[in-house]
């Protein structure tokens, strides 16, 4: 069901949401993705989008441990860590474990190259900028490993450009069946300026501005999602941009719209829960979903 409630309602769901700190505003569980295996999209134009092999990977024979709570400054093979910030400079894949206060994970490498953190039982907070910031690759993923319970966040205040919690210039998958919560306190929680896929995944998002944004186009596919923020709960925007949400379930409370995107909008799933202060599906282009359950 899409609904769409006046806007002092979803200022108190914030309000308390925020007060609290919690990650569940609903007791109504999510429910289980189904196990459908997806390769492309059938739309050859707008909206089209592909979801490969890596973008379903959880699993990593080889990984690079890395422990957050015992990092010493200093330099390796494949990464170096002053102190705050651990910098990822070589492609390949990572376990990512532990806690640090006031850090941050940077990946910089080649344009052609891949990275593939898998976190397993992370809790990252930044004091300013990124937790996990992706400056230069061809792709990232970011897998929450099964079992694991995984909290980034950021602060209030952000001295740098990059205003999300994660933040990529390249494209970026979330997937995995562990926990990934997502806090981003200063803008967005999670943003890509590529595409944005998030396949097979247990995430939540709460931002003091957009929840998911993905310029070039958000994917949702057989994940359990839930999206809290004083903005727009899914958002993208560009000449190519879309919104797809197939299978699995989504809910959203936003400040705005919980779902905006210039050119294409298609919404199918198990269980679908929007709701909104402003406009609930924001979409000048096609839009492809029930116009009946729109409130």
């Amino acid at each position: 069901m899409i609904k769409r409630k006046s806007r002092y309602m979803i200022g108190l769901w914030l309000g308390l949401a925020w007060l609290s700190g919690c990650g569940q505003v609903l007791d109504m569980p999510v429910g289980t993705p189904k196990e459908t295996d997806v390769e492309t999209s059938g739309k050859s134009t707008v909206g089209a989008y592909e979801i490969t092999a890596k973008d379903r990977d959880t699993q990593v024979a080889e990984a690079e441990e890395i422990d957050l709570s015992s990092l010493e400054p200093g330099s390796e093979a494949c990464y170096e860590f002053d102190g705050r910030e651990l910098r990822i400079q070589e492609e390949g894949a990572y376990e990512i474990t532990g806690k640090m206060n006031y850090g941050s994970i940077v990946i910089s490498v080649d344009e052609d190259e891949i990275v593939h953190l898998v976190l397993n039982g992370v809790e990252l907070t930044s004091a300013q900028g990124p937790a996990i910031y992706v400056e230069k690759a061809a792709k990232v993923i970011i897998t929450a490993k099964e079992g694991s319970e995984n909290t980034l966040s950021d602060g209030v205040t952000n001295g740098k450009e990059q205003k999300a919690c994660i933040f990529s210039n390249c494209d970026l998958t979330l997937n995995g069946s562990g926990r990934l919560s997502v806090y981003g306190y200063h803008a967005d929680a999670v943003r890509s300026k590529d595409q944005l896929k998030i396949v097979d995944a247990n995430f939540y998002a709460k931002a003091k501005e957009n929840g998911i944004r993905g310029n070039d186009g958000v994917i949702l596919i057989d994940s359990n999602t839930e999206v809290e923020c004083e903005g727009t709960g899914i958002f993208a925007r560009s000449d190519k941009d879309m919104v797809v949400v197939e299978r699995g379930s989504l809910k959203v409370i936003a400040g705005e719209n919980a779902v905006s995107a210039s050119q294409y909008v298609s919404i199918t799933g198990d269980q679908i829960d929007l709701y909104s202060a402003f406009e609930t599906i924001q979409c000048e282009g096609i839009r492809e979903f029930d116009e009946e359950m729109i409130k």
